[in-house]
């Protein structure tokens, strides 16, 4: 058995067991493919694949394990070719999946003081449409390490370390009548809402609490980040219950931010990594700079499977403050 073979089960499953495509996207002849699995098989000594007529139409319950198995090998090949790549060019890489709200807010800071620290290190951000996307980038191998806001389901092969809480703000025209009410879910349903689009994004926590106050808030509009909402709301199309961290006195003066920690549930900042993972040390520099109180000790036992208690850690971890 060797990598090849594995190689050709995972990418022949990635293009829905045609053959043809797995042998053009691995650059291989298609009999020379099929010779692959045929050894695999006898090696093994198991069917992998099932066949109707001589042709792969699915997984067998132990080709489903072989797959399984597989993908992490093959992950962790890949790692090892960045790794390595990297430090042979003497230019190695740092990827980071993130979404454009951290992007903006939380990460500037850090990534101008990483940068004159490693100036040889070359950092790459995958930018995520929303905190999943960013989790499946690290779980698929093609980021390092995700920095993002914690989702209620992560991809199986994916762990989450809680960095910092993330606090809750109603941002809104200086002039609106929310500034002048004593803040409430009651008084916030009463007006236009702009609103992160649904759930795999941060919309969960807003969802729930009107939920569990019986109320149904009127949504004039989604959008996808922080930026987009508050260019509506500069337009006076409405209202939004953003992360505190968004809002920059400075470049928002006309818009205020008030206070909603009495009526939403915190959010967290993430540290996502694939279990099993390697860690490099450009990692753990980058995040001894973003998020000094997270030891490398912790983020190893994590990463290997031994997490701590979420619950505490939670309760310990700062609020974030950024700008």
């Amino acid at each position: 058995m060797n990598f090849h073979q594995i190689e050709s089960v995972c990418e022949i499953v990635k293009q829905r067991f045609n053959m043809s495509e797995a042998a053009l996207a691995l650059n291989r002849s298609q009999p020379a493919l099929s010779r692959q699995i045929a050894q695999l098989e006898k090696d093994l000594g198991v069917r992998v694949f099932s066949r109707t007529r001589n042709k792969i139409v699915g997984l067998t319950p132990e080709g489903g394990e072989v797959y399984t198995i597989g993908q992490r090998i093959a992950r962790e090949v890949e790692q090892l070719r960045h790794v390595v790549s990297g430090a042979a060019e003497g230019n190695p890489e740092l990827r980071i999946a993130t979404t454009h709200t951290h992007a903006r807010y939380s990460l500037p800071k850090v990534i101008k003081r990483f940068n004159e620290q490693s100036p040889k290190v070359l950092l790459n951000l995958r930018q995520g449409g929303d905190p999943l996307q960013c989790c499946q980038l690290v779980a698929d191998g093609e980021a390092d390490v995700g920095i993002t806001t914690d989702i209620e389901r992560l991809p199986r092969e994916s762990v989450a370390i809680p960095a910092f809480k993330l606090s809750r703000c109603v941002l809104a025209p200086r002039t609106h009548p929310v500034t002048r009410e004593k803040l409430t879910l009651q008084k916030i349903a009463q007006y236009p809402i702009i609103a992160y689009s649904r759930p795999p994004g941060g919309r969960w926590v807003f969802d729930s609490a009107f939920a569990e106050a019986g109320l149904r808030p009127r949504i004039a509009m989604s959008a996808i980040d922080a930026d987009v909402s508050k260019t509506y709301i500069a337009l006076g199309l409405g209202i939004a219950v953003l992360a505190s961290i968004a809002y920059d006195p400075e470049q928002d003066r006309n818009l205020i931010a008030l206070n909603a920690d009495h009526l939403f549930r915190p959010g967290l900042i993430v540290l996502v990594f694939r279990r099993g993972a390697y860690v490099s040390r450009h990692t753990y520099a980058f995040l001894s700079l973003f998020a000094p109180h997270i030891p490398p000790v912790l983020i190893r036992r994590w990463v290997d499977g031994q997490e701590t208690d979420r619950a505490q850690l939670i309760r310990t971890v700062p609020t974030a403050k950024f700008l």
